[in-house]
């Protein structure tokens, strides 16, 4: 007997910081006296849009790596966001190697996405990455994803 063979579907994939989150003067995600996240402007309205399909955040923290972020104050940023899109995001991955690791899942290598889209049966040929940098863009083409917005544009007011 032959196993059902699981449907792939479309997702959005976001960056984190500049696209979801705002990011500080070092262009790391910026945080305020009480540990709080900014989430952007048009942030909460659009990723409601998208409730009942996959939304995934793929993003490079190499602070969990050098220790300027720990562990608990990224899982809760992730809460923080999480919470203020009632719970649209579908998962996330991180890539806390340092810089220089050379590893497969610092963007623009695409072992964050394709784990992802293993996991959770994603056709990448449909799916869109939205992010603020060229790395952004490149994970894009490097995952096969088959479109790329970039937040700006992804964020506007209609």
């Amino acid at each position: 007997m032959r196993r059902p063979v699981a449907m792939r579907r479309p997702a959005h994939f976001f960056d984190l910081g500049g696209t979801l989150l705002a990011l500080d003067d070092h262009d790391e995600i910026a945080f305020d006296e009480h540990h709080r996240v900014t989430i952007l402007p048009g942030v909460t309205r659009r990723l409601a849009a998208l409730a009942g399909t996959p939304v995934f955040v793929v993003t490079n923290q190499a602070g969990l790596a050098d220790g300027t972020l720990t562990p608990g104050r990224f899982h809760d940023l992730c809460d923080q966001l999480s919470t203020a899109t009632q719970g649209v995001v579908t998962d996330y991955a991180v890539c806390a190697h340092p810089r220089d690791a050379g590893c497969t899942c610092r963007k623009p290598r695409p072992g964050l996405v394709l784990g992802l889209a293993r996991a959770h049966h994603i056709d990448l040929a449909t799916s869109t990455m939205i992010g603020d940098t060229e790395t952004d863009r490149e994970l894009a083409v490097a995952a096969g994803i088959g479109h790329f917005t970039w937040a700006a544009e992804f964020l506007r007011e209609p």
